[in-house]
């Protein structure tokens, strides 16, 4: 996987519970992985992180299971990751063919924490916020659709301030049926603790994805990218 961000500490290590168990072991699988855009390692840390996913229709019948997230990581090996989920079946959540279930996540040494679950169209906007609290330890997630307000998802984990990358993740697991449409992300927005004016400068893309308008502002401290485009994976 190229993706700067998560380095070997994030990928190798990711795996999903099931919706149904969360009870249930967390199974090796052999990933596969669409494209991607990451910014990091940061000289400084995250404090708020937030994007807007248009993720496209789900595929129609899904042969092993498809996720998407934007991710965020740490020293800890947690990963911070609102993923948007394709199923066999999506009946858990309450999504019909073509949606998506959404929930806020976390992966760690403890293995998967997730918040209650949406769902999510195609063409929905989905705004992902990661925020750290004032105590400097517990990060909040809160997932909404970005038209109407209406929160889908939240959760909050203690999983330390030390974020230095972010980036996105379209992740295929057990021979899954793939994205089929372009995936895109706007209006992301990264908050630093410090300025760090080399932060842009660690900005990768793979699998053909691309990205447009990254600029910064306060001195480097708050870095955004207007639009994110990952590429169907058929």
């Amino acid at each position: 996987m190229n993706l700067k961000l998560l380095s070997t500490l994030l990928l190798p290590a990711l795996g999903i519970a099931t919706p149904i168990d969360d009870s249930l072991e967390v199974s090796k699988r052999e990933d596969t992985w669409g494209g991607s855009v990451s910014l990091g390692p940061s000289k400084s840390t995250i404090v708020n992180a937030v994007t807007t996913i248009i993720p496209g229709p789900a595929p129609e019948t899904q042969n092993g299971v498809l996720f998407l997230w934007p991710g965020m990581s740490n020293s800890t090996g947690d990963l911070i990751q609102a993923t948007l989920e394709s199923w066999q079946s999506n009946e858990w959540c309450g999504a019909s063919s073509g949606e998506w279930c959404v929930r806020a996540s976390v992966f760690g040494s403890f293995g998967q924490l997730d918040g209650d679950a949406g769902v999510v169209k195609g063409d929905d906007q989905v705004k992902i916020e990661y925020t750290l609290q004032d105590d400097q330890d517990t990060w909040l997630q809160t997932v909404t659709n970005a038209e109407t307000g209406e929160v889908l998802s939240t959760y909050s984990h203690a999983s330390g301030p030390y974020m230095t990358g972010y980036g996105t993740g379209t992740e295929c697991n057990e021979d899954c049926t793939g994205t089929s449409s372009d995936q895109k992300y706007i209006n992301t927005v990264i908050t630093l603790a410090e300025a760090d004016t080399t932060f842009g400068d660690t900005i990768a893309s793979a699998g053909g994805a691309t990205y447009t308008g990254l600029s910064s502002s306060e001195g480097g401290k708050v870095w955004t990218i207007e639009e994110i485009v990952l590429p169907a994976m058929v």
